[in-house]
């Protein structure tokens, strides 16, 4: 692979670093060059600073100059101020926090002799543009106007630097998908591109989310059988039921102020954020005891405190929280809730045939929660953001671009999984190992403190690269 990268030192150092995190057996011991031996996954070094730009509120308003302070974090320690480039860590749909100098971002801006940056995105945490998360307020909450607030920030930040320097954008997620957007929007503005788990294809109707959890539950047979069955109790329960049935099932998990689909929408996603954040391999074990209980009432109860220890109980689900208006620095529901039910989609549907879910989970029930959070039809117009940003169609295009999938991860179906189109200036992986899932290669080996996902030193790149 090194042989054909000829010509950019950048995108091929990169490269060549990420099949390294994968190739690396992380069960302690060394990492290239930096240790983990008493390393916490949190640690802020003191090197890492905190600051404010000053960026405008709507970039496509040029008769409004009004500004907001957006948050971010730096260090130069690692620069050379002589030829090093700059890495910016691109934060996505919730609260920013201070970078640990032992994240695969910074990994990177000590490799390249990088200066680092991350930024936080609008309308999350300490970066507020306007006085509340009103309907008319978060207009300006979108994905152009972050992609503008990146622009601008890179180009304040070159003309600080004099010379201005190659910058290589990283992100996860809904981030992943911004560092790829920008790079076929701003390309005088980015040298590469890191798009870990990049959700570019907005799907409106994402039943794929889903169905893959049930391929990873079925990896362990006894653990997928315990969540059909948990869940064949419950619909059957809200579909079929007696109203006292209903009301004796909600009572039994504390969810009777939900109503029948927003209960079932808890009930069937009550583990899930755990299979997507690769923690299947000690969730399951915990989901078979439960299924060892024959009382399938009991069971229920078991099941419902489960959620509670994974972070998850039914108040997630009365929309309270999308519904205030009120900035609380710590919260993102009000405004991601914004940005699926206005541009992106990705709303988790049942699908047709999914044991796991109920297909009465569907788009209709989707609008019906933006109407009830927004208080008006708001829906989105999935195939005009996917005809602006150019969805799977980008990745061929794009140069200096890596795209890295987990292999369990539920959004992988959203991204980009063609590894043929890897060459010498695009890498495509789709990392193939067990319980491998969500953004699973910006949390390097470095940042486990357990045992790592068996079998990732088996993760290669594909033939074609």
């Amino acid at each position: 692979y090194q042989r054909r990268v000829h010509g950019d030192q950048y995108f091929m150092q990169i490269a060549l670093l990420f099949l390294a995190i994968l190739v690396i057996a992380c069960e302690g011991g060394r990492y290239h060059h930096f240790r983990l031996e008493d390393v916490s996954p949190k640690e802020v070094d003191k090197s890492i600073n905190t600051a404010y730009f000053e960026n405008r509120v709507d970039h496509f308003n040029l008769s409004s100059e009004a500004t907001y302070k957006q948050k971010y974090w730096f260090t130069n320690d690692y620069w050379d101020e002589a030829r090093g480039p700059v890495v910016l860590y691109v934060n996505g749909e919730a609260p920013a926090s201070p970078p640990s100098v032992k994240s695969l971002p910074a990994l990177y801006a000590q490799e390249l002799k990088a200066r680092f940056f991350a930024l936080e995105h609008r309308f999350y945490g300490d970066s507020q543009p306007c006085k509340d998360w009103s309907l008319e307020c978060l207009r300006t909450l979108n994905h152009h106007q972050a992609m503008a607030d990146i622009a601008n920030f890179i180009e304040a930040k070159n003309k600080e630097m004099k010379t201005p320097r190659k910058w290589i954008l990283i992100g996860g997620s809904y981030a992943g998908a911004l560092v790829a957007w920008f790079k076929s929007k701003y390309p005088h503005l980015v040298h590469v591109s890191y798009s870990s788990s990049g959700v570019i294809n907005a799907i409106v109707d994402y039943y794929q989310y889903k169905y893959q959890v049930g391929i990873d539950l079925k990896k362990d047979a006894r653990c997928y059988t315990t969540v059909v069955e948990l869940v064949s109790y419950a619909v059957n329960i809200i579909q079929k039921g007696t109203k006292e049935q209903k009301d004796e099932l909600k009572a039994s998990m504390s969810a009777s102020m939900l109503e029948d689909l927003d209960f079932l929408n808890y009930f069937t996603e009550l583990y899930m954020g755990a299979i997507q954040y690769s923690t299947r391999l000690s969730l399951c074990p915990r989901l078979t005891a439960i299924g060892e209980e024959k009382d399938l009432k009991k069971r229920v109860v078991l099941y419902a405190k489960l959620g509670v220890s994974l972070g998850v109980t039914p108040k997630d689900y009365t929309l309270e929280d999308e519904k205030n208006t009120k900035i609380d620095r710590l919260k993102n529901a009000r405004q991601w809730t914004y940005q699926i039910c206005s541009s992106l989609g990705y709303f988790l549907t049942g699908g047709d045939n999914n044991p796991i879910c109920p297909k009465i989970l569907d788009t209709e029930y989707a609008k019906s929660i933006c109407k009830r959070v927004f208080g008006t039809d708001i829906f989105p117009k999935y195939d005009y953001t996917n005809g602006i940003m150019g969805e799977l169609r980008i990745a061929p295009i794009l140069t200096k671009t890596v795209f890295a999938n987990g292999g369990d991860d539920p959004w992988q179906w959203a991204g980009v999984r063609d590894e043929t189109i890897s060459n010498a200036d695009r890498l495509v992986s789709l990392i193939k190992c067990d319980d491998c899932a969500h953004c699973i290669d910006l949390r390097s080996c470095l940042l486990y403190t357990s045992p790592s996902p068996r079998d990732l030193s088996t993760s290669r790149m594909p033939s074609s690269a």
